[in-house]
């Protein structure tokens, strides 16, 4: 199996371990120094920070962040783009707010960086064309 391949398994098994409800298994697949932008923030659950650093703290903002939804899953749609480190992918969110019952139903794209078949770096985008950027690969033909 290829790096490239082993990349993509990675990510497909942490986002079903997390949509399963076993985050810890999701945790087990980052590196220990993992950095981890929030995808975005809702006006009643302030995050005291934009980056979080290190499994602890990126278990910590899941938890607080996952106390707002009732119903909550990220799913992996497309493998955007994929190299010996880097993956471009589109997923969809899907949440039912706690106390609101508002659902929420967006598109984001991950910019993942992996090394050592471990998660080193995330950080999601509302286009494909910024996580590229990010990642400084090639923009979509």
């Amino acid at each position: 199996m290829s790096v490239e391949e082993r990349n993509v398994r990675l990510l497909r098994e942490g986002f079903e371990a997390f949509n399963q409800g076993n985050p810890g298994e999701s945790l087990d697949v980052m590196h220990p120094d993992i950095e981890w932008h929030v995808v975005f923030r809702l006006p009643d659950l302030p995050l005291p920070k934009d980056v979080y650093r290190g499994r602890d703290e990126v278990q910590a903002v899941w938890r607080q962040f996952g106390s707002a939804w009732e119903e909550l899953t990220v799913v992996l749609e497309e493998i955007r783009y994929v190299d010996e480190e880097r993956v471009v992918a589109r997923a969809r969110f899907h949440g039912r707010g706690r106390g609101s019952g508002i659902e929420v139903d967006r598109i984001v794209f991950f910019a993942f960086r992996i090394r050592d078949e471990l998660l080193t770096y995330s950080h999601a985008f509302p286009d494909e064309d910024a996580a590229r950027a990010d990642l400084g690969v090639p923009h979509a033909p």
